[in-house]
């Protein structure tokens, strides 16, 4: 399993939201941020406005997944953000117990 952790404007939400879904993945977490890039950032102490994207899914569905959010949420300008992919060890289900794969 691999966790999906995509950081994009926060115009683009709901269209990364909405692709990511077409794709068949169930959960979503999606919070506000704030946050800086590594190329010229704001003054000290500022922050860009950002929303943060966060799924779980079967090893097989990555590709899929990423070539989505890249289709809706690249405007071809600086900061529409990135997507970090990190492995997941296993996922549990708090009521049904479920463990792996089918927790998810």
């Amino acid at each position: 399993m691999k966790r999906i952790e995509t950081v994009v404007q926060p115009s683009m939400r709901d269209k990364v939201v909405s692709a990511i879904k077409k794709e068949g993945v169930g959960g979503i977490t999606v919070w506000h941020t704030q946050g800086q890039g590594a190329a010229e950032p704001p003054l000290v102490g500022q922050y860009y406005s950002k929303e943060a994207i966060v799924t779980v899914v079967p090893d097989s569905k990555v590709d899929a997944i990423l070539d989505a959010i890249a289709k809706v949420a690249c405007t071809g300008t600086k900061g529409d953000g990135k997507v970090f992919v990190t492995n997941v060890e296993t996922a549990f289900d708090i009521c049904t117990k479920e463990k792996g794969e089918s927790a998810i």
